[in-house]
Formats: C-alpha cells, structure tokens, sequence
C-alpha cells in the first residue's frame, strides 16, 4: 500500500500554488453577533457559508477552533464537519485547533476523533498540548505520520499567561519550550523523508529570543497565529524566522474575519493577507 503523502508535503505544494497563508476560523458568540447571525446552531451554519463562500481555494490551510462549534453541541459539531469535508473538497488543508492534551487511551481517543480516513474529521492537521510530557503524545503523532497528517503542539504560545512556564528552566539548563523543540525535531528525525509529523505553534508576537528555540525545532513547520489583530505583522516575522521562512505557516484570524459579513469584504480581507504571506515566504 502507498503510504499518503504528508502534510509537509501537501502544504508545500499549495504554499507555491496559492499562498501559504492560514486562516483562522472562530465564530464566537460576539462575532455572530455582529455579522447579525444568531447564536444558534443556524447562525454558525450561515457564518460558515459565507467563510467557504469567500475563501474558496485561496488560502492553503484553513483552522477552525473547535471550541466556538462545540459550545453549540451535537449541531454545531455536525456544521464543523461539514466545514472541514467541504474545505477539503476545495483542495485546502484543515487544521482543528483543539489543543488536546491527555495520556494513554484518552490521548488515543482524541487521536481517533481527529486523524485517519473514516474519522469523523478526517484532519490534515490539530494541535495538542503537552503538559502531561511529550511521551504521552508519541502514538498520537505516529498516527498522525501513518494518515498522512501533522500534530502541532504548543511549543511557544505569544499569551504573557504562558510565558513564565514555557521559559521555565529544568535541571539541565533547557527550557520547556527548547525540551520540547528538542523532542519534536528528534521525532521528526526518526520519521521518513519530508515526513515531517510533529509541527509546532509559535506564536506569530515572539520576540526575537526566542530564534534559539525556532532552531531547536530542525526541520519541523511551525504554525504562527497571531497576525493581524494580535499585533504581528508579517515583517516582523522576519526577525523571528528568518532563513526558515518555508516552514512557517502566518495565521489571521480576526483581522479577516472582522471584515464580514459582506463576502467581498471578507474576500478582499484574505487577499490582503495572502499575497504578503506569499512574499514573506520567498523571503522578500
């Protein structure tokens, strides 16, 4: 049987195609509000047609945050997997932001919920947390490696909440984040060629210092969230990821959707996201 080609792989080709630019999807109780939707299960369904609608095959990854469907139970859990078949069906990557984070068979019923044909989201991607260790999240990325898909864990989140913990120092003078930026290039490294199944979240607001950690991270891709509204700029991922500018996925998420509901508001939103993302990526 051929294996399936992976998510490096995938997102590489699409950033060339059309840009590699990622687009966040929360449909918050405010946000349906002032695109004058209700907050119901139909509300989110009309939002999310007129992101699908205005996104079309432009953007190379789309990332719905799991928690803005859920709030709206079984209903809005069946509007977020429709929203990813259908983004799939365009040709973009999905990536469900749902940060899980668990051990032994918990952590392997949430790799079953997100990863592998016959899934009931069939993800290209999701990101996870590691706080109960690294280890505990090793079969989660293999199944992510055998479908094909990529798991991003939190390495640097750009929340000042996170800060104190993630540039916690052990015994051995690393960091959280530079253990965990060392444990996921190691099982990058013990993956195939351009496998590449252990991503990381990078917050796109960084500053600067923490390039030793980018470069702890080998050749993994790194999701940036955070342009736009957040406060980054695309410049100032430069600074941050300079010479590794392929792996990096820029991520908006307000700064588009605060452009709706009109649908070619929200279109010309994305453009004005894509074709910087574009240039960041050739590196100029």
């Amino acid at each position: 049987m051929t294996s399936p080609q992976s998510f490096a792989q995938r997102f590489a080709r699409l950033a060339d195609e059309r840009s590699p630019f990622c687009l966040g999807v929360d449909p918050s109780k405010d946000l349906l509000a002032r695109w004058g939707l209700p907050d119901t299960a139909k509300g989110l369904s009309d939002f999310c047609e007129r992101i699908l609608d205005a996104a079309g095959d432009s953007v190379a990854v789309v990332k719905p945050q799991s928690a803005f469907f859920e709030r709206h139970g079984p209903s809005g859990l069946l509007v977020l997997q429709s929203l990813m078949y259908r983004f799939k069906d365009a040709g973009t990557l999905t990536l469900l932001d749902v940060k899980r984070g668990d051990i032994g068979t918990t952590m392997d019923a949430y790799a079953e919920t997100v990863f592998g044909a016959g899934s009931p989201y069939e993800a290209d991607a999701a990101t996870f947390t590691a706080y109960l260790g690294l280890g505990a999240l090793v079969k989660t990325i293999e199944r992510a490696r055998a479908s094909g898909a990529c798991a991003f864990l939190v390495v640097r989140s750009s929340n000042p909440e996170g800060a104190s913990l993630q540039t916690s120092m052990g015994a051995d003078g690393r960091t959280v984040a530079e253990v965990l930026a060392d444990g996921l290039r190691e099982l990058n490294e013990k993956a195939g060629p351009g496998e590449l199944p252990a991503g990381a979240v990078m917050g796109a607001t960084l500053p600067a210092s923490d390039r030793g950690v980018v470069k702890r991270l080998g050749g993994a891709l790194m999701l940036t969230p955070g342009i736009g509204a957040q406060g980054a700029g695309f410049d100032d991922l430069k600074s941050l990821f300079a010479g590794r500018e392929a792996q990096v996925i820029p991520t908006a998420t307000r700064s588009v959707l605060e452009a709706g509901p009109d649908v070619a508001s929200l279109r010309a939103a994305i453009q004005r996201h894509v074709e910087p993302a574009r240039r960041f990526r050739m590196g100029t």
